[in-house]
């Protein structure tokens, strides 16, 4: 956990990891005593609204559901090249050996599933369940929720450009994750494991798995969706230094990920004048 100062106002980040261990009993005991300080809590990212308009809702349905379906209908082994296949079978065969409906995903849709059912396997949980019971923490002492509103103006053109990403870009992403299963799990969980303990220092000399960029370019082709993705990693900062200037004590989670690094947040929340300590 770090603790950002302005004044005699006071941040507490609560830094996660994904995956976590499954199963893992949580000892809650820091979170509830900086909860007793704490007049407002943000989550590590905010809602997301379309608005009411059944029209609109009915056309994201739709658009959602075309989504689903596989680039000009074709089965995963017609979508990707040979050598690349021949890996996700060989996961598939592992992992999920009566999962048809495999074969009839578009790339970037089997990356997740594959990663999910690995995971399980692994004894590891994609949830973020630590945010879940922090917040379940803060209801329970009365402590203010603030998870903006994220409000998508256009739902229905955001999807339209997600479906109409290169094939090669999910190709992308599926080759990133099939590689990040096939070499890099016990990395993972010895990091899952390392958080559930507290132990920083290992954390700390672990190399850091990124399964994330391959894929979050995939879907990234066009403005619309990067600039949403902007947003929504921005608004954070935005509520965060809100907290810091309205309330003595705010809480915060946040992925680790996010928080560390150049251009991380906490190096961000340095360069605009904040005190910053870290575990």
């Amino acid at each position: 956990m770090w603790t950002v100062h302005r004044g005699d106002h006071t941040l507490w980040i609560l830094g996660t990891t994904s995956p976590l261990p499954k199963r893992m009993v949580w000892q809650p005991d820091a979170v509830e005593e900086v909860l007793r300080h704490t007049d407002e809590v943000v989550p590590a990212w905010p809602r997301y609204g379309i608005g009411v308009n059944p029209v609109t809702a009915l056309r994201v349905y739709i658009e959602w559901r075309h989504l689903q379906k596989p680039p000009e209908h074709m089965a995963l082994r017609q979508a990707l090249p040979p050598s690349l296949y021949a890996r996700v079978e060989a996961l598939k065969a592992r992992y999920a050996p009566r999962d048809e409906k495999l074969e009839q995903m578009r790339p970037m849709l089997a990356a997740r599933e594959l990663l999910t059912r690995v995971f399980d396997a692994a004894g590891l949980a994609t949830r973020n369940e630590v945010q879940d019971e922090v917040l379940e923490l803060a209801r329970a002492q009365g402590v203010r929720i603030r998870q903006d509103r994220l409000k998508i103006d256009d739902p229905v053109d955001v999807l339209k450009d997600v479906s109409a990403a290169p094939l090669s870009g999910e190709v992308g992403c599926l080759d990133s994750v099939v590689s990040l299963l096939e070499t890099d799990l016990a990395p993972l969980q010895a990091r899952a494991r390392a958080w559930a303990l507290g132990e920083v220092d290992t954390l700390r000399k672990l190399p850091h798995v990124d399964d994330r960029t391959a894929c979050i370019a995939a879907v990234s082709t066009s403005e619309r969706v990067r600039t949403l993705i902007a947003r929504a990693q921005n608004d954070w900062l935005v509520a965060v230094e809100a907290g810091l200037e309205r309330n003595r004590g705010t809480l915060a989670v946040q992925s680790m990920d996010r928080l560390l690094g150049e251009q991380g947040a906490l190096a961000a929340l340095r360069a605009r004048g904040y005190s910053v300590e870290g575990p």
